[in-house]
């Protein structure tokens, strides 16, 4: 192990939707692959024409392990997903000590700090929630259709804000924040539909981890990453989230790639930390 600084990494990360790929090389994500499946055939493929390509034998793994086959098993290291998380979340953001948040199919929410990770919260809401309810309610199964109607659309025409309910404002919340989502329907539009679906993900997602960070001490330093974070839309409304909660959310570049990188630099600390 004591060529590292001279190998790229390779690391994979099955997700519940997604396996992805990247090659990691002096703290730099340098290749990315991306499968939309889980399959075992398909993810040994693409590892044997990445550690031919790039001629190494550092290979990490985080995420599912379950049914995982023999010949592949033999040839990795597993890093803990909530390990990945944060240090993928950390480095992209360049952050000592921050809150990750990886909205995936679901989304979790890691503590990040002293080089440590700690899972301190997350919900089964994100980007499975966006694809399903997308398909239920507005007959759209391709998240970037659904994204150019949400844009389009109005989020209040199907939420009852706290100016439905008659007030000005009330406790830290402005007239036009959402009391309840989907509980006015006032509009059947595909856009008005697309623009609450996206709004209900960010805003329950947001505070969440706007509560985790603010318990955690680090409100200025909510790093979100997956593939969901490449959202506009998404991002705007965490934007807003954090105008009323007083936190700040950090998108690094590379979002939807953030765990696999992280469990590279997972990897490498724990290679080049001065203890070993």
């Amino acid at each position: 192990m004591n060529n590292l600084q001279d190998k790229p990494i390779i690391g994979i990360d099955r997700g519940a939707s997604f396996t992805d790929f990247g090659v990691v090389e002096s703290e730099r994500l340098i290749d990315t692959v991306g499968l939309e499946n889980r399959d075992w055939d398909d993810i040994f493929n693409v590892y044997c024409k990445l550690t031919a390509k790039y001629k190494t034998d550092h290979v990490v793994f985080t995420g599912s392990v379950a049914e995982m086959p023999d010949n592949l098993k033999k040839k990795i290291q597993v890093i803990p997903e909530i390990d990945a998380v944060g240090f993928g979340g950390a480095t992209l953001a360049k952050c000592k000590e921050c809150i990750v948040v990886s909205m995936g199919t679901g989304s979790a929410i890691v503590h990040f700090s002293n080089n440590q990770a700690r899972h301190v919260g997350g919900t089964g809401v994100g980007g499975g929630t966006i694809k399903g309810l997308s398909s239920l309610i507005c007959d759209i199964q391709d998240p970037v259709v659904l994204e150019t109607k949400a844009l389009q659309g109005n989020a209040s025409h199907l939420n009852l804000t706290i100016s439905d309910l008659g007030y000005k404002s009330l406790s830290f919340l402005g007239s036009e924040v959402t009391a309840s989502n989907f509980a006015s329907v006032k509009s059947k539009r595909i856009e008005d539909l697309a623009a609450a679906i996206l709004r209900l993900v960010g805003e329950t997602v947001g505070i969440i981890a706007s509560i985790c960070a603010r318990e955690a001490g680090c409100p200025d330093k909510i790093v979100m990453v997956g593939k969901v974070v490449q959202s506009q839309y998404i991002r705007h409304t965490l934007k807003l989230v954090g105008e009323l909660y007083q936190t700040t959310f950090l998108f690094p570049d590379h979002p939807g790639y953030a765990t696999v990188f992280g469990a590279a630099m997972k990897y490498r600390y724990d290679l080049l930390k001065p203890d070993k």
